[in-house]
């Protein structure tokens, strides 16, 4: 495993390079300082593996520069880049692992948010943590629906012939 090509940083980015980026594009001027204390730059060396599913889930990342695979059983979902995010089920279940693998495709530069203590977060900075998981909403709700479409897919592949029981087996070990 290729973990060691992974360093973190306390890199002072520019307040519109963070907000370009999800989860931090509603964060608000007067918001900004503290957003700062709270992420971390992370570089990432192409073929290095960010984290492996079964991995305890510590924090959403939002990809700045590069590529990260996610994969499953060894197949790639989704090629993710600029812009995109990972790690995001992590803020709403603290005692999450890893659903998936992802690895650098090629080096990657990312910006990562503890999700740590979220509730404590609300309280003591709560501007800022709405502004993140509002963000963050906007991505689960979009990827719900292309689960969901992507399972209405396989159905109509398959007819509807596929007993209910076939049915719950599939979903039992569907990637979501």
């Amino acid at each position: 495993m290729a973990r060691c090509l992974i360093t973190c940083h306390r890199d002072r980015m520019r307040p519109a390079a963070i907000r370009a980026v999800c989860p931090f594009r509603l964060v608000m001027d007067e918001d900004m300082a503290q957003l700062d204390r709270e992420i971390t730059t992370v570089d990432v060396g192409a073929g290095a593996t960010l984290f492996e599913e079964g991995d305890a889930a510590d924090g959403v990342a939002s990809i700045v520069e590069g590529n990260v695979e996610i994969l499953k059983r060894g197949r790639v979902l989704a090629t993710l880049g600029p812009g995109t995010v990972v790690g995001e089920l992590s803020m709403f279940v603290p005692s999450a692992s890893r659903n998936a693998t992802a690895k650098a495709s090629t080096s990657v530069r990312m910006i990562k948010w503890r999700a740590e203590n979220l509730q404590d977060r609300l309280a003591r900075h709560e501007r800022l943590a709405t502004a993140i998981l509002a963000d963050i909403a906007f991505v689960l709700a979009e990827r719900l629906g292309r689960t969901t479409n992507d399972l209405l897919s396989v159905l109509d592949a398959v007819g509807t012939r596929l007993p209910v029981s076939e049915l719950e087996r599939f979903r039992s070990r569907a990637v979501l």
